[in-house]
């Protein structure tokens, strides 16, 4: 038998660690597709159309600033002359659904291969001895607190027309929560030492620094009537997308830990 020798030995686990990339993007590839088309049922049954009914609201309130503004420019509503057109956004139908289905998709994606990559490693380091679809379950409630329920506290879903603060302050706020909650957790659920539930206290950081927000309320130029409806529509569309990331990432963590376990655990075992 031809014996082993360094170079060969280095050229397998290359060829070993080429072959789990590969399967790990697969993997990602096909459990992203899933929870992706997932999310975008559950948002063209419960989501989209309250952002169609808040977009009605909002449409019509330009209309009536923009109105005024071109009598006083050209003299009367109609002076026959082209007006800049908008910045370009989908058709509705089936054009907007489908730039919707392709951006819930790729961003599932992407959290599907973190999700892999975590579990992986977590399988073989020996954090888990038995990875199951109730461990996946774990990870997908883990990502729901981290990606929703976290910024969600302080920055809730808007719908269109919603005033709001500074976009730059709210993504670095949005930032801060999500790193926050995720180093805690992590912490929490993947360190040996003693004193890790004190990292759980990195979860109220970012409340204690404060969400940025408008001084008014985020439907204060409208008609207290059309406020007090889009106050409703602005509940309504946190519930609906609190339901629709809720099952999403429940799929996501339950398929992601199938996926390791049928594909990827004899590879990192």
């Amino acid at each position: 038998m031809r014996p082993t020798t360094p170079v060969m030995h280095r050229a397998s686990l290359a060829t070993d660690s080429t072959m789990l990339f590969r399967r790990i993007v697969l993997c990602a590839l096909l459990v992203g597709a899933l929870a992706g088309s997932l999310l975008s049922a559950i948002q063209l049954w419960q989501v989209i159309p309250i952002i169609h009914r808040a977009e009605h609201f909002e449409q019509a309130r330009t209309s009536q600033m923009t109105e005024p503004a071109r009598e006083v420019t050209h003299g009367h509503k109609d002076a026959g002359h082209a007006h800049p057109a908008g910045e370009w956004e989908p058709a509705e139908g089936a054009e907007r659904m489908g730039y919707t289905l392709l951006a819930n998709v790729l961003t599932a994606i992407g959290f599907a291969l973190v999700m892999l990559v975590g579990m992986a490693s977590s399988l073989k380091l020996n954090y888990v001895a038995k990875l199951d679809w109730r461990y996946g379950l774990l990870w997908g409630v883990a990502g729901y607190a981290i990606f929703f329920v976290a910024p969600s506290l302080g920055l809730p879903p808007e719908i269109p027309g919603a005033a709001t603060a500074d976009q730059q302050a709210r993504q670095l706020w949005w930032l801060l929560a999500v790193v926050c909650t995720a180093t805690g957790l992590a912490v929490v659920a993947f360190s040996k030492i003693r004193w890790r539930w004190v990292a759980l206290g990195l979860l109220v950081v970012p409340y204690l620094v404060g969400a940025p927000h408008l001084a008014t309320g985020p439907f204060a130029d409208y008609p207290p009537p059309v406020a007090a409806e889009l106050a409703d529509l602005a509940q309504q569309f946190f519930w609906a997308t609190a339901l629709a990331n809720a099952l999403y990432w429940l799929v996501l963590g339950s398929a992601s830990a199938w996926a390791v376990r049928r594909f990827l655990k004899e590879a990192v075992t």
